[in-house]
């Protein structure tokens, strides 16, 4: 049996029993040679970005409801079903055989019957030409006989299958729950929600930040992007690896997500400026790099980030200060120019890169969120100098985290919004890589 294949039916049985609520952590591939293992990363890739267009297209073959299924059973067929589908170098017989073989050691009796049945039924759905390959159209309609792959192509299922209302069809399409598609129609509008459903099936570039670099530098494995601050990188990942080690002044950052900063407007005159939900450091850079002048603060909770942002400020030249949020609110109290906000969100504007949020989106969640997300509002007003201005952002494309949450802090606070922005995403599966964008959320904040 194929290890990595093995491997990712593992994680994908351990992922059905805590569903939604799924794992972060990278695919564990040590010891598997290094082709399989980048087949098990594309496979769960694809696994986990399309999971709701597998069930819906499996459903129809089964006498059971999808989530009554046995945690393996189902791994064992999301397997089959993503090769199948959506990696069409992996011949048919062989998605189904390992998928067989693994139910078989890891299932209850008769599941790899199951499993053999459902997913020949599956592979009749596809259209095949004389050769046995799956055949594709140039672009996505949103057909009920089609399918949007990450490349821009379409694949053509043998009859329409796929729900005959729009919206509904877009969101099985590209494996977003129906219920998160109709949100975004009611908010932009059903064309943008049908983009932004069909952004999140493409494989998104490695886009760099590029701001901090001295105009026309030769940056190496790169190429122009839409936004005159940014490349897109096109080398290995030992290439990137190697550059960003030599170029502290780049970094890996989407267009969207720097752009948050844009409506702070210049920063050359902040004192003391403090990042609440450092990360791993991208947003503290941009406010080192354009704060020239100014006492950098970087907030986190997380040890492993905590250790990131201590090796970024060995090299700031003791204007970085790291620390947990609690020590700032001692420290810094009612003494910063500028508070970043950049708080958790749901990530819906960056399903492209975060597959797993989609199987989050729930006005459960959005609750949860925006308790955090108003203790951090809460926190950073707490540091604002009188004249303090507060930057509030999201990777979120729902109003509830954005202007919901900027809403109630000018009202908690007196404070109002003096500039503000929402980005969708933009590029898509097939479009250059120039054109990528993430979505995201913007709000400068001030006293008055």
């Amino acid at each position: 049996m194929n290890p990595g294949r093995a491997a990712v039916m593992s994680r994908l049985a351990a992922e059905i029993r805590r569903y939604p609520d799924l794992g972060l952590d990278a695919l564990d591939t040590e010891g598997i040679p290094d082709r399989d293992a980048a087949l098990a990363h594309a496979v769960l890739d694809a696994a986990i970005r399309r999971w709701l267009t597998i069930e819906q297209l499996l459903s129809q073959f089964l006498r059971q409801p999808w989530e009554s299924l046995e945690a393996p059973t189902g791994a064992a067929l999301l397997v089959g079903a993503a090769q199948m589908l959506f990696l069409d170098r992996v011949p048919v017989h062989s998605a189904i055989d390992e998928s067989v073989e693994w139910t078989k050691q890891h299932a209850r009796p008769k599941a790899s019957g199951l499993v053999n049945a459902v997913l020949r039924r599956l592979a009749e759905l596809v259209r095949r030409d004389a050769q046995g390959q799956s055949q594709s159209r140039p672009g996505w309609s949103n057909l009920r006989d089609e399918l949007p792959l990450p490349d821009g192509r379409s694949l053509v299922l043998a009859r329409p299958v796929l729900p005959p209302e729009e919206l509904p069809r877009a969101a099985v399409a590209a494996g977003i729950p129906t219920g998160q598609v109709r949100r975004w129609a009611d908010e932009y509008g059903e064309d943008d929600a049908i983009h932004i459903a069909w952004h999140s099936v493409c494989n998104p570039p490695t886009v760099l930040y590029a701001g901090g670099m001295a105009s026309g530098a030769d940056i190496g494995c790169s190429t122009e992007h839409s936004s005159a601050l940014h490349r897109v990188f096109t080398g290995s990942r030992s290439d990137l690896v190697a550059l960003l080690r030599t170029n502290p002044d780049l970094w890996v950052q989407d267009a969207s997500a720097s752009a948050a900063l844009a409506v702070a407007g210049d920063l050359a005159a902040e004192s003391v400026v403090v990042d609440l939900c450092a990360g791993r450091g991208t947003k503290t850079r941009q406010l080192l790099s354009g704060a020239s002048a100014a006492q950098v603060i970087a907030c986190e909770v997380s040890e492993p980030r905590l250790a990131d942002l201590d090796r970024l400020a060995a090299t700031a030249n003791g204007r970085l200060s790291v620390v947990r949020p609690e020590r700032a609110a001692e420290a810094w109290r009612a003494r910063c120019s500028l508070a970043l906000a950049d708080v958790p969100c749901s990530n819906s504007g960056v399903l492209a890169r975060r597959v797993e949020a989609r199987h989050r989106c729930s006005s459960r969640q959005l609750a949860r969120l925006g308790e955090q997300q108003r203790t951090i509002v809460t926190q950073a007003v707490g540091l604002l100098a009188p004249s303090g201005r507060l930057v509030y952002s999201t990777c979120s494309l729902e109003p509830e985290e954005n202007r919901g949450i900027v809403d109630w802090a000018c009202r908690t606070f007196g404070l109002q919004v003096t500039r503000e922005q929402q980005r969708l995403p933009e590029g898509g599966p097939g479009r250059p890589p120039s054109e990528y964008q993430d979505g995201a959320y913007a709000a400068c904040l001030s006293r008055g």
